[in-house]
């Protein structure tokens, strides 16, 4: 607990100043110390309270006549009555200070501008969504189709001998060399670096005094530390990394396989596909060096229309579905509004 010193307080009916907070009437016309007087603390007087007349509590305030008394009193000291009528305290009875209400129609009419902003700013944000999935949504076009095309291509494959190296040897290569090369880095700690940085504390800076109002004629003091903040430099140690290669076995070897060396393409604009005639077989068991054949096939089946700016358009099928189609035919494509090119 804290030092309690004196307050003061002044009489509101002959306007004498600084009254000692012990004094519940006042000195010169002897009216007793009434609700709503508060207690203050004089600029540069300091009178300490003796420990035999330290109080903790609050005054109550008599409800006859409106006296404040101190807490341990069970009769008022100004008109007798008891204690256990009063209801208030030297706290409750304080008037607190005014404060600035706005007139209430002006208060609505902000409140409603306020409404009225941000109704605005949502309806600016939610018409923009809007636009924005209405403009980026895909829409459905017709068209007719005009002609047809076609794709398609066959891989010519070449049994050959190369050369290659990889991390691994596979069972058919021919093993010319190994050799240890770079096949990832590793990072590894190499050492520490010293660096400084600077570190904020607060170290105390004396001491401040809060007075605390006890409500009595009283305020207790307590000393609370009062601290500032300081810049020291801290010296740390910063792990640095390296990066360590590490090695693997690399095989360079020849191997006899399957290679592609050219493609056999076909194409028309027309509905009669065909592949081209190679002359190769598609298997050879077992392949020697120098033998062809025919690899992967690839091929792409087209609807050709013209779109509502004139321009050509194509629309790609799968054969079964393109192999039903005719010229004339209406058609539907998925585009974006801001184009007329189909959707893959």
């Amino acid at each position: 607990m804290g030092n309690h010193i004196w307050g003061y307080w002044d009489c509101p009916y002959c306007d004498s100043k600084g009254i000692r907070g012990d004094n519940q009437n006042c000195p010169h016309c002897g009216a007793p110390v009434l609700p709503g007087t508060q207690f203050y603390v004089k600029e540069g007087v300091r009178e300490e309270v003796e420990q035999s007349e330290v109080n903790d509590d609050a005054n109550w305030i008599c409800e006859y006549c409106d006296a404040q008394n101190l807490s341990f009193y069970d009769h008022c000291h100004n008109c007798g009555s008891p204690r256990e009528e009063a209801q208030r305290d030297y706290f409750s009875a304080l008037t607190p200070e005014p404060e600035y209400e706005p007139d209430p129609a002006y208060l609505a009419k902000r409140r409603k501008q306020k409404i009225i902003k941000k109704l605005r700013f949502y309806g600016v944000i939610a018409l923009l969504l809007a636009f924005l999935a209405w403009f980026l949504t895909p829409i459905t076009r017709t068209a007719n189709i005009e002609s047809f095309e076609w794709e398609r291509n066959i891989n010519i494959e070449e049994y050959k001998n190369v050369e290659e190296d990889d991390w691994s040897l596979p069972n058919n290569a021919n093993l010319h060399y190994t050799k240890e090369e770079v096949h990832h880095y590793n990072q590894v700690l190499d050492h520490y670096e010293k660096k400084t940085k600077k570190v904020a504390k607060q170290v105390q800076d004396g001491y401040d005094i809060e007075r605390r109002d006890l409500g009595n004629g009283q305020f207790e003091e307590e000393r609370v530390p009062r601290y500032r903040t300081e810049y020291e430099t801290k010296t740390y140690e910063e792990p640095v990394y390296r990066s360590e290669p590490v090695y693997r076995t690399k095989y360079y070897y020849d191997i006899d396989k399957w290679t592609k060396v050219s493609d056999s393409p076909s194409s028309g604009k027309d509905q009669s596909p065909y592949w081209n005639e190679t002359g190769l077989p598609t298997q050879v068991n077992p392949p020697k060096i120098g033998d062809k054949r025919e690899g992967d096939r690839s091929e792409k089946y087209y609807a050709v229309f013209k779109d509502a700016k004139g321009n050509t358009q194509k629309l790609e099928y799968s054969l079964s579905e393109w192999s039903k189609l005719s010229i004339g035919d209406g058609i539907t494509y998925k585009t974006f509004r801001y184009s007329n090119k189909p959707i893959d």
